[in-house]
């Protein structure tokens, strides 16, 4: 069914939201304000329609500067003004912990969102595809598997773009089937390296992959990622990202494509200022959970008495012990492989002169959270923690659980990690009643 409609509010999924006899009608790549025509397929129920033209433009409306916007399944916002993104990422995080956490506005500080240095152009890693027909890196289109072959990407910083542009070719070329690629750009040292997604990693594989290394010198080296085991690596893949763009005073952290590391580097430098600042670790014994390859790792040794990071064993662990092997003396920061919630309840079993306790807890989950988190401050006694996450919806299941367990949230401060884009990363500052 063809219809009009006036676009009201921005859902927390990214999509603009209209009403059609009361329904609420989303459909991607709206702005507020926008009168749009739309096809809609459901008939009952929240409808999802597909815009079909936008018959007269919102105020918060702007020319995207992509080519491919609306096709491809990269950006959701491009087409929208930065300060009603930051605002809609701020009321969206605010939804989220009143609806899940049961948190209502003004019951707790929530700073204002601090925006992204750069809003375009801020990626330094990204996952593609490899379009075997074109022989290009691509994007799928928004909902479906069919390839956008990119002549540019707005999102991706200048010397990552042109990686992908050099390497889709060459792969095709050398006959190397990668079904997945993960590229990743160091701007401290001035080469990328790569992850493979490959069917198998046999003698012939690896001789492909060498010599896509002698045909694109930019590249440091690959991982080779078969369908089971541990990824091959051809030439050096680990690179040293800068901890922060604008300050080369802050030192680099060690990094590979196939580990989580955040895409925007000047954002993410925010983003641990904020949480340490929070935090406030100086002289204090802190326990840090799914430390990762040690994103938070090295800042909070500098300021704290000591530091003991928790992570899964595994790249990321061996990352984050190199990286702290130069960077402070000997027992400045314990790692502990394994299970952090787990290990966050074994050590507040401890007892004895040896036993340790933390006066802060600090942890970064990826997005599913860290369920049980409110028992496990409550057992450590800790006064505070700050908790770091990507994902609204989570962040307020596991706050509302610190909140039960004798906490109060002190402070929320949001960062815009992902301009062009709806997610919302944010750090809440919980301290024990």
């Amino acid at each position: 069914m063809r219809t009009e409609l006036v676009i009201e509010d921005l859902a927390p999924g990214g999509e603009g939201v209209g009403r059609l006899g009361g329904r609420p009608v989303y459909v991607p790549f709206t702005a507020p304000g926008d009168r749009v025509e739309v096809e809609i397929s459901s008939t009952e129920g929240a409808a999802h329609g597909a815009l079909l033209a936008v018959l007269s433009p919102g105020r918060e409306r702007i020319p995207a500067p992509c080519r491919h916007f609306g096709a491809c399944g990269g950006c959701e916002w491009l087409h929208l003004d930065y300060p009603a993104q930051l605002a809609a990422k701020q009321r969206a995080l605010a939804g989220a912990l009143r609806r899940i956490g049961h948190l209502e506005p003004g019951s707790y500080p929530l700073r204002a969102i601090l925006p992204s240095p750069s809003p375009l152009r801020y990626r330094s890693r990204a996952k593609f595809h490899h379009d075997r027909e074109s022989g290009r890196l691509v994007f799928f289109r928004r909902r479906s598997h069919e390839p956008v072959r990119l002549e540019e990407c707005h999102l991706l910083i200048p010397p990552l773009d042109a990686l992908r542009e050099a390497l889709g070719p060459v792969l095709a070329a050398a006959r190397l089937p990668a079904r997945e690629v993960t590229l990743e750009w160091s701007l401290a040292e001035g080469r990328g390296a790569a992850l493979l997604r490959v069917a198998d990693i046999g003698p012939a594989v690896r001789a492909r992959a060498e010599a896509v290394l002698e045909a694109v010198p930019e590249l440091a080296g690959l991982l080779l990622q078969g369908d089971g085991g541990a990824p091959a690596a051809v030439g050096t893949p680990v690179l040293r990202q800068p901890r922060d763009p604008a300050d080369p005073g802050a030192g680099v952290q060690r990094s590979r494509p196939d580990v989580f590391q955040q895409a925007n580097r000047g954002a993410n430098a925010l983003l641990v200022r904020t949480a340490l600042d929070l935090l406030a670790p100086d002289g204090e014994e802190v326990l840090e959970l799914f430390c990762g390859a040690g994103n938070f790792t090295g800042p909070l040794a500098a300021r704290a008495r000591g530091v003991s990071a928790v992570e899964e064993q595994g790249p990321a662990l061996e990352l984050a012990r190199a990286d702290q092997a130069e960077a402070a003396g000997p027992g400045a920061v314990r790692f502990f492989a394994g299970d952090a919630l787990r290990l966050a309840l074994a050590l507040s079993r401890e007892r004895g002169p040896a036993a340790r306790r933390f006066g802060a807890v600090l942890l970064d989950p990826p997005r599913e959270g860290a369920k049980g988190i409110g028992p496990a401050l409550r057992a450590l006694e800790a006064p505070r923690a700050v908790y770091v996450s990507c994902d609204p919806a989570t962040l307020a299941r596991d706050v509302r659980a610190c909140v039960e367990s004798g906490y109060r949230v002190a402070a929320v401060a949001p960062v815009d990690m992902f301009p062009q884009t709806h997610h919302v990363e944010a750090a809440v500052l919980l301290e024990r009643r």
